[in-house]
């Protein structure tokens, strides 16, 4: 049986792509401005410049840690949908109406891999709730 695989956990866009504006190069214009307009009676501690470089590499990591994530989820979803091909599938349409079928295809989307089944339908790999092997009587060997 095949759990669904839920893009929960998934980043939302708007928190990607608000901290992949800042780069590295950005930062450090930002250091140099922060250091540059400073009061000299009053400079900047140093630790708190180095707490600083120490949450935007912590940030960084964290940003490469979730795109690595991301292609893991996709690559397994891939091999998951295509170990489906030729298997018989029971599974839930987009309106939630129970089906079952023989998955012919895959077809590989953006929101994910769509199977279609030898019944006509055409169902995301996340609604799948079993896959059996089907038996040598119902192929016809």
């Amino acid at each position: 049986m095949i759990e669904s695989v839920s893009s929960a956990s998934q980043p939302s866009s708007t928190t990607s792509s608000a901290l992949g504006q800042l780069n590295s190069d950005a930062f450090l214009k930002l250091l140099v401005a922060q250091m540059r307009y400073q009061n000299p009676m009053s400079p900047t501690d140093a630790s708190a410049m180095l707490d600083q470089t120490a949450q935007f590499t912590t940030v960084e990591t964290l940003q490469a840690i979730a795109e690595t994530n991301q292609s893991l989820l996709g690559f397994q979803q891939t091999t998951l949908a295509m170990g489906t091909v030729g298997k018989d599938v029971s599974a839930y349409t987009t309106d939630g109406e129970a089906v079952a079928g023989f998955v012919e295809t895959v077809r590989f989307t953006a929101d994910g891999p769509i199977l279609e089944l030898d019944s006509g339908y055409h169902i995301p790999l996340s609604n799948v709730i079993e896959v059996r092997t089907p038996h040598a009587a119902d192929t016809g060997a």
